[in-house]
């Protein structure tokens, strides 16, 4: 409950209403100043009447998810009846062998964990923030002090969020697949006065949902309301404390998770499955007639001697499509031999026992369970060639050329599933930045740099990278030995280098940087200058340290790169 021992909070904190407009200072006149009918906000007015009429924040929050705010892309499931009751479907059908195969493998595919349990790290941050101070010294050193907190506070939130100690990450992206909706709330170490993030608290996506609200200045901006399933109460929550991914937008899909897709193709599969099994349960034993003389027996008589017999050979059996356990008179064993003794009167009557022939259709043919077993890999998503082999899994090929197209396809739906995953560190990560630097609230750059690289252990990118650079390269060396017939080169070796290696100016720029710095450690080889290394332009790794010939305790400053120009902002 809202903190176990205090009253229900009907409203939220200034301050975290405050933190939620962080970076959204334009949603407000967004809404305002849009005179059209969004595409959702058209569907929405259909079913509850009109856009127009007193409820101005009504028509506004219908709005929103037309415009270019952050809940655009968003399932919520406050607003989709029936999703209790589906959430419960779904978590049984993930609970089937071949459904959780696929969870598996996609999730261990989105999140991998190194050696030190690990999955992800910062992205870099330096030279992509706008600069602050009057000189260069000074924008130096701010942009010191926010790169290192900016890593401090990822560590501190990865911290928080219990990552270290367990498999959470992994198993909070199994859930993801299944439900399609993962909400957090974001705990503050003071609701009234905030500034650091101590820890998260799951919450279930059923209970809460996203309203707009006008401040004392007449402004909008989003918050949430939380519903008691309990006593029926209500809570607000401002933006800063949720945290909410979803896996489809309701409003174009009628999806709201990965498992659903596989739903159809999945029962049809287990379909044919059951009736197989049934079939060579029906047509494994020999079916006979039993005739059963009643001489001149009263009917009442001759009806109990059969049921008798009846009772004799009747046999019980009982197929568990969830289990697959067979059971045949409540044992699980199956009989293969009967012996059954019958009686012979003394007019040479008895017991006619004849097999009968059962011409039904024969369904010992696997083709339409292959076709329907297909289906199911398709929609999985996973490339058929993990599907190959006694083991479940293809060959892992180290080479850009031995990768299929649906393989590319592949990893560009894992790069979608973790970009809407990463709102879980990023979020939380930028309202403490936010909390320690205000001014970042206005920065930007900052706000589209901000983010976490994933570990990965497909390398198809990085080799497809390298052969590429090969075959450039061979371009370019055979080029540049073309020739005119005065023997002079024909091609020039700068248009080359920008045409056939595809360099960047910024690329050629630190390149030469380099051989100037190379130059001037081996002229001071015996000196006591200091040097700076270049910056290698998308390396995402921070700039060297000051380097010294003898003095390895002299220190210096780091060589940055980027910047605005002539404005604040620039070095």
């Amino acid at each position: 409950m809202a903190g176990f021992g205090d009253s229900k909070l009907s409203n939220t904190s200034k301050s975290l209403s405050g933190l939620s407009r962080f970076g959204t200072r334009y949603e407000d006149l967004l809404l305002k100043n849009s005179k059209a009918i969004g595409f959702i906000e058209g569907q929405l007015a259909s079913r509850s009447g009109s856009t127009g009429g007193q409820n101005d924040l009504l028509k506004y929050s219908m709005a929103l998810a037309d415009t270019s705010s952050q809940l655009r892309t968003k399932s919520i499931a406050f607003f989709q009846l029936d999703y209790a009751v589906k959430r419960d479907r779904l978590r049984d059908i993930a609970s089937n062998g071949e459904i959780e195969f696929v969870l598996d493998t996609i999730t261990d595919d989105m999140v991998v964990f190194n050696e030190e349990n690990r999955f992800c790290h910062a992205n870099d941050l330096t030279g992509k923030i706008m600069y602050r101070g009057a000189n260069k010294q000074e924008r130096l050193k701010y942009q010191d002090n926010i790169v290192k907190k900016y890593h401090n506070n990822f560590e501190e939130i990865y911290n928080a969020w219990g990552f270290p100690e367990g498999i959470s990450a992994w198993q909070f992206a199994f859930q993801f697949l299944i439900e399609g909706h993962l909400s957090f709330e974001i705990i503050y170490d003071d609701i009234n006065k905030p500034s650091k993030i101590i820890g998260f608290k799951e919450l279930d996506p059923v209970t809460i949902s996203p309203s707009l609200t006008k401040d004392d200045r007449g402004k909008l901006y989003l918050e949430w309301t939380q519903y008691d399933p309990g006593d029926g109460s209500t809570r607000k929550l401002a933006d800063s404390q949720v945290i909410y991914i979803s896996y489809a937008n309701h409003f174009k899909t009628k999806r709201i998770s990965f498992v659903e897709r596989m739903i159809r193709s999945f029962n049809l599969l287990r379909i044919l499955e059951h009736s197989k099994v049934i079939w060579h349960i029906m047509n494994a034993p020999i079916r006979l007639q039993t005739k059963v003389p009643t001489g001149s027996k009263s009917f009442q008589k001759a009806q109990e001697d059969v049921k008798e017999f009846m009772n004799l050979f009747k046999e019980d059996v009982f197929f568990n499509g969830d289990t697959g356990e067979l059971t045949v008179d409540g044992k699980p064993n199956v009989l293969f031999y009967k012996n059954y003794v019958t009686p012979v009167n003394d007019k040479g009557e008895s017991i006619t026992i004849e097999p009968i022939t059962y011409p039904g259709p024969n369904l010992a043919n696997s083709e339409l369970l292959g076709y329907f077993t297909k289906k199911l890999k398709m929609d999985s998503k996973i490339p058929y060639s993990r599907w190959e082999g006694q083991s479940g899994m293809g060959a892992f090929t180290l080479n850009a050329e031995g990768i299929t197209r649906e393989e590319v396809r592949y990893q560009k739906f894992i790069r979608r599933l973790r970009s809407a995953y990463s709102e879980l560190l990023v979020k939380p990560w930028y309202l403490q930045m936010c909390l320690d630097f205000p001014h970042l609230k206005d920065d930007f750059k900052f706000k589209n740099s901000i983010g976490i690289n994933y570990h990965n252990d497909n390398v198809f990118e990085e080799i497809k990278h390298n052969e590429l650079e090969s075959k450039r390269i061979a371009s370019f060396t055979a080029k540049k030995g073309i020739l005119k017939d005065d023997g002079s080169p024909y091609f020039s070796t700068e248009y080359l280098i920008r045409k056939e290696l595809r360099m960047t100016q910024e690329e050629i720029n630190s390149n030469e940087e380099w051989f100037k710095f190379t130059e001037d450690l081996q002229k001071d080889n015996m000196g006591t200058g200091e040097f700076e290394a270049p910056i290698i332009p998308e390396s995402g790794v921070a700039p060297a340290q000051s380097m010294a010939a003898d003095d390895a305790g002299a220190g210096g400053e780091e060589t940055i790169a980027g910047g605005e120009i002539g404005t604040e902002g620039s070095l």
